[in-house]
């Protein structure tokens, strides 16, 4: 990506990634209940792990491996949050190329592109991408349940 392109569109992707970011925590907080509102200790969500949660006496039924997911979003839209004031943004972080702008709108918090995203596939680490489209198929049939 041009430093011009990314310089003009930098605000639109960080409108995008607070947005996302308003998403998650209003997915979370519907998860969890009232608790994330009353409760304190939930004021840094994003530092916490699903052990952290467990932990936390709540009398609601919550669905900790769906709720742990929505965590890792919240972190990795904060991390991209973080690399787009650090000026690091938009930068693959194997390659260190610049990843294309399409591919950021579809997925702001990517931290690789797609050339890496699928050598780091086909090494077997763990795709958060494909972690992330499991969670919005699982979003979209909860959508169509409730219809």
């Amino acid at each position: 990506m041009k430093q011009e392109e990314m310089a003009f569109n930098q605000e639109e992707l960080r409108a995008l990634l607070l947005g996302l970011r308003d998403e998650v925590l209003a997915k979370i907080e519907e998860e969890m209940g009232t608790k994330v509102r009353e409760d304190p200790r939930f004021s840094s969500l994003s530092t916490m792990d699903i052990g952290d949660l467990s932990q936390l006496d709540l009398a609601e039924d919550i669905d900790y491996s769906l709720l742990q997911l929505y965590v890792e979003r919240l972190r990795n839209i904060d991390e991209a949050l973080r690399r787009l004031e650090e000026g690091t943004y938009g930068y693959c972080e194997e390659c260190g190329k610049a990843i294309g702008l399409k591919r950021l709108k579809v997925l702001p918090f990517t931290r690789y592109c797609v050339k890496c995203q699928e050598k780091l596939e086909k090494m077997g680490q763990p795709s958060k991408l494909r972690m992330m489209r499991r969670l919005e198929d699982f979003e979209r049939e909860e959508e169509e349940e409730e219809l």
